[in-house]
């Protein structure tokens, strides 16, 4: 009968678990395909918070995890937000580490594409060129922290840093903005390939793509002092333009288009152009300005407080025994559940808290009732009206030989000595 009183309680037990972690990977889908769909439409609130929730989410894989912050940190690029981009871009980086096998390397080529993408995108928009491009100048204005947070990083360490890439689609991506770079920097040739590269997107049917791609172009023209090549890229742009931009990428469009005719001598419709340029920066701006807490709060949001042990783990580990805090309590805590709740292997777990603590997990585990238990019977009066059984029991530990060896062992003292105090 107790047997089967057992395994009726354990198999609640897993069905609950079950439950909780269905409604966790719904949870987890909605937030990532609702915060795709709304980056790809430009509601960028909407983006942010739906990221922001999914990578807030506890026990999601290692690649969740990573691919909800490099939203974030494309979301915080649009917005315009560079100073909150180097946090965001590091902790990003952080979460490569706990991602196994094949995919950490094409995660790294990934990131390592996308940090040199934001400092060339900085980089032009700074140009002295684009200076009354005010939109961006206000979070650029430091120069210190945009874009990766560690000045010392220059842009020609970070195109080092994408050596390695083999991916053929980032390769060109790569090379684009080494074009853009050049363009920026006056080279009359690089603008050539910038046009092949417009080609490129326009045969693999990118729509999108080539229009992000021909502002981009446009921007590196103008900062190099080409007015007139900027305008070759913005005309196929002109008779769709009210209807493909809206917020970010219209102001865009405006600016480059108000400094082409601008040194067109067409001053009025400059003027014009420039008008609604600051119109629609303003406007978002405004619509900006409720996600700035929202922004502030992830990036200064407080770790957790680690103690010696959560310390000395990596993050994966350090959800694991963070798993073991909040289940102390239970007697039937297990080894096998604690490494199931991460993913490894029961092996993988033993391996890696011998190596990082010096301890097994079920060491751990015992050594951290103990030191629950003794808390409880230094409790004073109110411990000893409860007794030391009733002290273990509060800790998982029901046999009392259990209690007696391991209480002993790790303060050299019985209990019954430790509540006489």
């Amino acid at each position: 009968m107790a047997r089967v009183e057992v395994e009726a309680e354990e198999a609640y037990r897993r069905s609950q678990k079950m439950i909780r972690s269905s409604k966790q990977a719904l949870r987890v889908a909605s937030s990532r395909n609702a915060g795709w769909q709304a980056l790809f439409r430009n509601r960028l609130g909407t983006a942010l918070a739906c990221f922001s929730r999914l990578a807030d989410e506890t026990n999601i894989t290692p690649s969740r995890a990573a691919e909800a912050r490099f939203a974030l940190v494309c979301i915080l690029q649009e917005l315009g937000k560079t100073a909150q981009i180097g946090p965001a871009l590091a902790d990003l980086r952080s979460r490569l580490y706990e991602i196994d096998g094949e995919s950490r390397g094409h995660w790294r080529e990934l990131v390592d594409t996308l940090a040199f993408d934001l400092a060339v995108q900085a980089d032009i928009r700074s140009a002295a060129a684009l200076q009354d491009h005010v939109f961006w100048q206000s979070s650029l204005a430091d120069r210190a922290t945009h874009v990766f947070g560690t000045p010392s990083r220059g842009i020609d360490e970070l195109l080092a840093d994408t050596a390695h890439v083999r991916s053929p689609l980032l390769r060109m991506r790569i090379e684009s903005l080494r074009q853009q770079r050049a363009a920026a920097s006056g080279e009359r040739t690089a603008f050539g390939k910038l046009l092949d590269h417009l080609r490129w997107a326009r045969e693999e049917n990118l729509p999108d793509y080539q229009r992000t791609a021909r502002l981009e172009a446009a921007l590196a023209a103008l900062a190099g002092a080409a007015p007139q090549l900027a305008e070759e890229v913005l005309d196929p742009l002109h008779h769709e333009a009210q209807r493909i931009f809206t917020g970010h990428r219209q102001l865009e469009y405006l600016y480059c288009l108000s400094k082409v005719r601008q040194s067109q001598g067409r001053g009025l419709e400059a003027t014009q152009l420039y008008s609604g340029y600051a119109l629609v920066a303003m406007q978002c701006l405004r619509a900006d300005s409720h996600l700035r807490a929202l922004v502030i709060e992830r990036n200064t949001k407080a770790a957790p407080q680690l103690d010696d042990v959560g310390a000395r783990l990596p993050a994966k580990y350090r959800r694991a025994y963070q798993f073991v805090l909040e289940n102390l309590d239970r007697h039937d805590l297990s080894v096998r559940e604690v490494a199931a709740e991460i993913g490894v292997t029961e092996r993988a777990l033993q391996s890696a808290f011998r190596a990082l603590l010096g301890l097994s997990p079920t060491e751990l585990i015992r050594r951290l009732r103990m030191e629950r238990i003794r808390g409880e019977l230094l409790d004073g009066p109110f411990a000893r009206e409860r007794g030391i059984l009733h002290a273990a029991g509060r800790w998982g530990v029901k046999n009392r030989s259990t209690l007696i060896n391991g209480y002993r062992k790790q303060f050299h003292e019985l209990p019954s000595e430790t509540l006489e105090r």
